[in-house]
């Protein structure tokens, strides 16, 4: 069978893009039973390593779905930054610290695996055309390796990057701000760069720059005094030798180039991240500096956000407002991601006249309050979603685990919502509660229930979590838990 022959002429969801953020949703609608279709031109190349690791907060999710594993093992960092100002691991409210050195294209490579298995449609070697409606269905036109195609769907999701043809079709432009420095990025051979990994400020500019393998190095360098490359200008030898003597006085070990790229501090996000049918996620929703690794790991959260909303759209049992809550929630992770990096910029890629503000961050940082609540923001542990409704702690936040243990084991959980399901923790003060127990039997069909003991650090307390591990009630609320299943989780069956 010829690969055009392959693609579905009819398909409940496609999915444009086969970076991590598509590759992530096609993965999370399988697990929810959707099938759908992802189209993309290429995966990325072997010696393109892009981003380059996990925040807790994606680990988090990786360890509800139990998929962790599916990585190998992961070489984990005793520290995050901010704006290059370091800050210990175990500041950050996740027992997992971030991972690193994990090239994209091996994640890409996981969760293509995963999508495959879970019977996702996955055809590379397609550039969409265009988007258009039809007859109550969009149809999106793609040219492939035989020629034109047309897939029918009930819904589109744009995770085709910053320069999204979905996006564009659905209107959903946006102006970036006007970027001010421009950063040289490569990996190169056998150089032996110092390691500096959460950079270095001089005068003249930043640079970051340390081991990516045994073999390879990473380097990232600003000039504040150059000029920016015209865009489309391929990165140089030349201009990455030039930019670091500029800003560090020395010259740059000669090595050979695997592979360079530019990028800048302009930043914006799309004003929905839904317009009817169609929706957007990852670089084709929100643009930004990626300071801190920040960027594949918010994406890869947009499609566990969306993949159970989209699923439950689908399947025909979302309640109203449900698939328009990813666009509330996810603009919301979107504009605070926006203004920590551009925060970060504005400390880490300015002249002397921002120094006295880092000194006084660096000060600020030696308080463990202070410093948590930089380490959380720059992780995506910060994040909490505003649910309305004045709803206590940890509602609206990923279900916190680093104090939470299941019976007889010693570490965090894994696993806990490896069915895409939604989860009831108790704490066992209620078992043998009737009327708990009536409504874990309505909802059986969607919800699964755990009993979780409390501890001195974790009070006792029932969590309802949703499928992308975001806690939706707390039995020290007000709310009925009826309600919330209901609001979450649609009608009883």
């Amino acid at each position: 069978m010829s690969d055009q022959q392959s693609i579905p002429a009819e398909i409940p969801v496609l999915i444009v893009g086969m970076g991590p953020t598509g590759l992530m949703l096609a993965s999370e609608l399988q697990l929810c039973g959707v099938d759908c279709l992802v189209l993309g031109t290429a995966a990325t190349p072997e010696w393109e390593s892009r981003a380059l690791g996990f925040t807790p907060s994606t680990l988090e999710i990786f360890a509800h779905r139990d998929m962790l594993g599916e990585f190998g093992p992961l070489e984990l960092s005793h520290a995050v930054h901010f704006a290059g100002i370091v800050i210990p691991a175990d500041r950050i409210s996740s027992p997992h610290p971030s991972a690193m050195r994990f090239p994209q294209y091996r994640t890409e490579a996981v969760l293509r695996g995963r999508a495959t298995r879970l019977g996702a449609a996955v055809r590379p070697g397609y550039t969409v055309r265009e988007v258009r409606e039809l007859e109550g269905a969009l149809e999106t036109a793609a040219e492939g390796p035989g020629g034109p195609v047309i897939v029918r769907s009930r819904y589109v999701v744009g995770c085709d990057g910053a320069h999204s043809t979905v996006r564009k079709t659905a209107g959903l432009e946006f102006p970036l701000t006007p970027p001010d420095v421009q950063m040289l990025l490569a990996d190169i051979e056998h150089v032996g760069l110092p390691n500096n990994r959460f950079g270095k400020k001089t005068p003249h500019g930043m640079v970051m720059s340390g081991p990516l393998t045994d073999t390879v190095d990473r380097l990232i360098v600003c000039d504040f005094r150059a000029e920016p490359l015209e865009r489309g200008t391929r990165v140089e030898a030349k201009h990455l030798a030039q930019a670091y003597r500029n800003v560090t006085g020395e010259d740059l070990p000669a090595g050979k180039i695997r592979w360079a790229s530019s990028f800048n501090d302009a930043s914006g996000m799309a004003p929905s991240f839904r317009k009817g049918n169609i929706l957007l996620a990852g670089d084709a929703a929100h643009i930004h500096l990626p300071a801190g690794g920040q960027g594949m790991n918010v994406s890869l959260q947009d499609a566990a956000n969306l993949g159970w909303k989209l699923a439950a759209a689908v399947q025909g049992w979302a309640p109203e407002g449900l698939l328009d809550s990813y666009d509330t929630e996810r603009r919301q992770a979107a504009a605070e991601l926006l203004a920590n990096t551009r925060a970060q910029g504005q400390l880490f890629l300015r002249g002397a006249e921002v120094d006295p503000v880092r000194a006084l961050l660096q000060r600020l940082f030696t308080l463990p309050e202070a410093a948590s609540l930089a380490a959380d923001e720059v992780t995506g542990m910060a994040l909490r979603y505003d649910t309305g409704d004045g709803a206590p702690e940890p509602v609206g936040r990923l279900l916190p685990t680093r104090h939470l243990r299941l019976p007889g084991e010693d570490g965090p959980p894994h696993g806990l919502l490896r069915e895409g399901r939604g989860l009831l923790l108790r704490s066992g003060k209620d078992v043998g509660n009737d009327d708990t127990d009536a409504l874990l039997r309505r909802w059986k069909a969607r919800v699964d229930a755990r009993t979780v003991p409390g501890t001195d650090e974790r009070p006792d307390a029932d969590l309802l979590v949703r499928p992308d591990g975001h806690v939706a009630w707390t039995s020290h609320g007000t709310e009925p838990l009826s309600d919330a299943l209901t609001r979450w989780f649609g009608s009883a069956g």
